[in-house]
């Protein structure tokens, strides 16, 4: 004859088998979860190195590129300005060579004038030149001086070289011969041109007279 388990402990044990049964799962389904997790916290991280690495590679060609645009841009100026000074030579040599139907003809070939360092100062660089024959030597003195207003009245002032002599440039050439220097306008001075007299030795009249403005 076999003894009938009372029904509390035979809900006792059910209780007891249910709740293994679900630790048992929750276990596995926990575990389970962090696996994936887990996984996908390793993707992500993955995914992340990989979209850091191309914006770096991104980055690196963006700047690659912009410093290429600006060598572009800065080879591009240099060659116009080399373009422009070729022309400027050509031009130079061509005024040298003309024939000028076999007399010289001595010329001011250009007037260039720039700002000094300091308000007021002025660099300049005038080319004098003899086409056609070349026979003899130009001889003479180039004088400088400042054309403008002062105290509301037009006035003329000359500029002084630094060797003391009240402008004026000795001159003796064949070809060709730069004279370079500098200035300073008076502070009462409104100065708007600078202008260049050559006088050959024995003339007491200018052969040449050239003018050219200053800079703004």
């Amino acid at each position: 004859m076999r003894t009938e388990i009372p029904w509390h402990w035979r809900m006792f044990w059910v209780c007891i088998l249910l709740f293994a049964g679900f630790s048992i799962g929750y276990m596995r389904y926990a575990n389970t979860s962090t696996t994936q997790l887990r996984d996908e916290v390793q993707k992500l991280s993955q995914e992340n190195t990989r979209l850091h690495s191309q914006s770096i590679h991104v980055e690196r060609q963006q700047q690659v590129t912009q410093v290429a645009q600006t060598d572009l841009a800065k080879d591009m100026t240099l060659l116009q300005e080399e373009n422009v000074q070729l022309k400027e030579d050509l031009e130079f040599y061509k005024s040298i060579l003309e024939d000028s139907a076999g007399v010289a003809a001595v010329k001011i070939h250009s007037i260039k004038i720039t700002h000094g360092t300091r308000a007021g100062d002025y660099n300049f660089r005038i080319l004098l030149i003899q086409s056609g024959k070349h026979d003899k030597s130009v001889q003479g003195n180039l004088k400088l001086q400042l054309v403008g207003t002062q105290d509301g009245k037009p006035t003329v002032i000359p500029i002084t070289e630094s060797t003391g002599d009240r402008g004026s440039f000795k001159i003796n050439f064949k070809y060709y011969q730069p004279v370079e220097g500098s200035f300073t306008v008076p502070a009462n001075l409104s100065a708007s041109e600078m202008q260049a007299r050559l006088f050959q030795f024995g003339s007491s009249e200018p052969k040449l007279t050239q003018s050219a403005t200053l800079p703004q």
